[in-house]
């Protein structure tokens, strides 16, 4: 089975798939050419409610495995996608690369379209401000259109251990939002955010394969904690991922997908002690498929 690669990482239903995706598969077949694929993708969250839809276009090159198991599955890629949701739109810009196995480093560029209706640009009264659903329903109607930029950087350190995969995700989103000062919502990371301002987020899973399915199925437990510079807000989940991928293509997908994240929240401002939940589905088209070297390299080492 071949290893999927990592995709777009922008909202946390999106991000809570790259845990799962780039690591579904135990042994792989080190490609000989580059493969251009199109990755389409749907999202559903519960609390806060929000559904997103995304087009994501990469190119991704291999490099040759190296003399040891840090020299194992390193490669570029390079992407461009499209977000939707009914609060805005999205364009993505972005490149990742693996120089060694357990460190994965991407940097992105969003250029988002806010619509002006369904809690886009929402002004808040300030950075103390509560956001929970109630309070977002009776805001309703302070929505404005605008732009906004937001520069994403995410390292990720990645390790195996026999069947055990752990994976480390930090977000580090630079936003510049052109709207009045203030605060608004940012539905993305469900915090707050100023016109100019910084957004954290660490999301650390250890995931292992169901007992007798092999590598279709993952699941494990996450940790997630995410701040906001400006309101100094701050947020912790706990929970559990299953990612589940067939061996084999359905219904003219090449890798697809269902994603299920749910848990609790620990510690938040507004919905302490309620749980949350993300569904993921989704799958990948071969644009421009490439061919498979006759030997397979192991990956049992390979983070």
């Amino acid at each position: 089975m071949e290893r999927p690669r990592r995709r777009e990482p922008a909202r946390a239903a999106l991000a809570a798939v790259v845990l799962g995706a780039t690591l579904a598969a135990a042994d792989a077949a080190r490609a000989v050419e580059p493969r251009t694929t199109l990755s389409l993708d749907q999202y559903a969250r519960g609390n806060p409610e929000g559904v997103t839809v995304s087009a994501t276009l990469a190119r991704q090159w291999d490099q040759p495995d190296g003399a040891g198991p840090l020299a194992q599955g390193r490669y570029a890629l390079a992407s461009a996608g499209l977000g939707l949701c009914p609060a805005w739109a999205q364009l993505s810009l972005g490149g990742e690369w693996v120089p060694v196995a357990p460190l994965q480093l991407r940097a992105q560029y969003d250029l988002f379209g806010f619509f002006g209706a369904n809690g886009a640009l929402l002004a808040v009264a300030g950075p103390d401000a509560r956001f929970g659903r109630d309070e977002l329903t009776a805001l309703a109607g302070r929505e404005r259109a605008g732009l906004g930029h937001r520069l994403l950087l995410a390292p990720t350190l990645r390790a195996r251990a026999g069947l055990v995969i752990l994976r480390s995700q930090t977000d580090v989103a630079l936003y510049r939002l052109t709207a009045e000062a203030g605060f608004r919502y940012e539905s993305e990371y469900d915090t707050l955010v100023g016109r100019d301002d910084v957004v954290l987020q660490n999301r650390t899973a250890l995931l292992v394969p169901w007992p007798g399915a092999g590598a279709a199925v993952l699941v494990g437990p996450v940790h997630e904690i995410t701040w906001a510079a400006r309101a100094d807000l701050a947020r912790e989940r706990i929970g559990g991922l299953a990612y589940w991928t067939p061996a084999g293509p359905v219904l003219g997908l090449d890798r697809p997908r269902i994603l299920v994240y749910a848990g609790v929240n620990l510690r938040d401002r507004n919905r302490a002690g309620e749980p949350f939940a993300i569904v993921g589905v989704g799958g990948d088209v071969d644009v421009a498929p490439r061919r498979a070297a006759p030997e397979p390299t192991s990956a049992a080492s390979r983070p």
